[in-house]
């Protein structure tokens, strides 16, 4: 792990604070805790889960999660495919504007990773860093991408409501698209269909059932399965592995 408390320079708008990266190993564990600033991770390899506000929500390689200032979470990597991530603190008078975003969304370009590399202890780092940290705010909040809010608001709603039936047609309606549009655009931005990131979102959903103690009927209704024996499968599909095998062995 490498983890770098940055000189507070008190800047006003952005101000960073620390950067680190961490390459973790299986089922790493972080919190509960609580910070008194802005906190992003960006996931740079593997998969792990983030809970913030009795939420939780799979992160995989390609996204980033938020923490905001003063919020109790928890994450931890998965134990089959462990994360690595970059991360950057700050604080400051625009961070106010970080809370209009999903819990994690996806980037196109690792800011963290960038800051770390910049970074030298020559008592001006902080302001490299401040430079990109403003550059990062405008990608964020560029209202000339719809694209990405296109495909972060899909995220959003299926993270919402995965445990309910939901169509791609659903999706498109709500979002006022073409279906073939946004299914094209979705595919182009993630790598996955809609479908095949309902999937996996129900399936890590159903990871955490079972380890509760939940049976393998239960998970798959939770996770919006009323057919077991399709559950089943999917679960398999992805994990190479029945639940019911699953669960044994992790006992």
């Amino acid at each position: 792990m490498r983890d770098i408390a940055l000189m507070n320079r008190y800047l006003q708008d952005l101000n960073p604070l620390i950067v680190g990266e961490e390459d973790c190993e299986p089922g790493h564990k972080y919190g509960p805790a609580m910070r008194g600033y802005t906190l992003i991770h960006f996931v740079s390899d593997g998969e792990g889960v983030f809970m913030r506000g009795g939420k939780s929500y799979p992160v995989c390689a390609g996204e980033a999660f938020l923490i905001l200032s003063d919020e109790i979470t928890v994450y931890f990597s998965s134990e089959e495919h462990p994360w690595s991530y970059q991360w950057i603190g700050f604080d400051g008078a625009l961070t106010e504007r970080f809370k209009s975003l999903p819990p994690v969304f996806s980037y196109s370009r690792n800011w963290a990773r960038e800051m770390l590399e910049c970074y030298e202890n020559d008592g001006v780092s902080e302001y490299r860093i401040a430079a990109l940290l403003f550059q990062m705010y405008t990608e964020l909040f560029a209202a000339e991408n719809p694209k990405n809010h296109y495909v972060r608001k899909v995220k959003d709603y299926i993270r919402a409501l995965y445990m309910q039936e939901i169509r791609v047609e659903q999706i498109a309606e709500r979002m006022n698209l073409d279906r073939r549009y946004l299914s094209r655009l979705f595919k182009e931005k993630t790598g996955q269909t809609m479908q095949e990131y309902l999937i996996s979102v129900r399936m890590e959903a159903a990871k955490k059932q079972l380890e509760r103690g939940a049976s393998v009927a239960e998970a798959s209704q939770l996770c919006g399965y009323d057919d077991v024996c399709n559950f089943s499968k999917m679960f398999k599909r992805l994990f190479g592995i029945s639940p019911g095998k699953w669960k044994t062995e992790r006992k």
